[in-house]
């Protein structure tokens, strides 16, 4: 996964719905202690969720091998992409076994997620695609609006005090940035 936040999330749904299937599951990312995520490697793990540079830090450490690894799932590659982590990810290719099943997640498909997929997928592979692409009901009014980082809350703001929004559904990136932008709009 590209982010932390991510990666935790994916370890708590997979602890949550495989609970009684007898899985042992870690999560390992940046900015926690290396130690501890060591003990949870140590004692045995089937199912590994990390980001690509803690992955390959527990790697160099030889605190982990990926010569065993069955299913390589690569969640939300287009951002893994844009977050500079080709390289690793690349490197991470080189270390699973060839045989392998391979999972490639990925909202958009430019020609370099094409391409880094092409790195990772081989045999019998299968695209699935949301077709045509989806278009939005007809009631939901669209807009675009560029402004510079450091004015994004005031501009919430502003269009949230709009008499004629009366509803309103706001995405950030991050869980830490969804709960950031909730105790501004508080």
């Amino acid at each position: 996964a590209p982010t932390r936040e991510l990666a935790s999330q994916i370890g708590d749904s997979f602890r949550a719905y495989g609970r009684f299937l007898g899985l042992s599951t870690a999560v390992v990312f940046g900015g926690a202690s290396m130690h501890k995520q060591k003990q949870a490697i140590y004692r045995g793990v089937d199912v590994l969720v990390a980001t690509p540079g803690r992955l390959l830090d527990h790697i160099s450490q030889r605190s982990l091998r990926l010569d065993q690894v069955e299913i390589l799932v690569l969640d939300e590659a287009d951002h893994m992409l844009d977050m500079g982590f080709i390289h690793d990810l690349r490197r991470i290719a080189t270390l699973v076994p060839k045989k392998r099943q391979t999972l490639f997640f990925s909202a958009t498909m430019p020609d370099p997620i094409a391409e880094l997929a092409g790195q990772f997928l081989n045999g019998d592979v299968e695209r699935i695609a949301v077709t045509p692409v989806s278009s939005t009901a007809e009631r939901v009014e669209q807009a675009v609006v560029h402004v510079d980082h450091s004015r994004k809350q005031d501009l919430l703001h502003a269009m949230l005090a709009d008499q004629g929004i009366r509803r309103a559904l706001v995405f950030a990136r991050t869980k830490h940035g969804a709960d950031r932008v909730m105790r501004k709009l508080q």
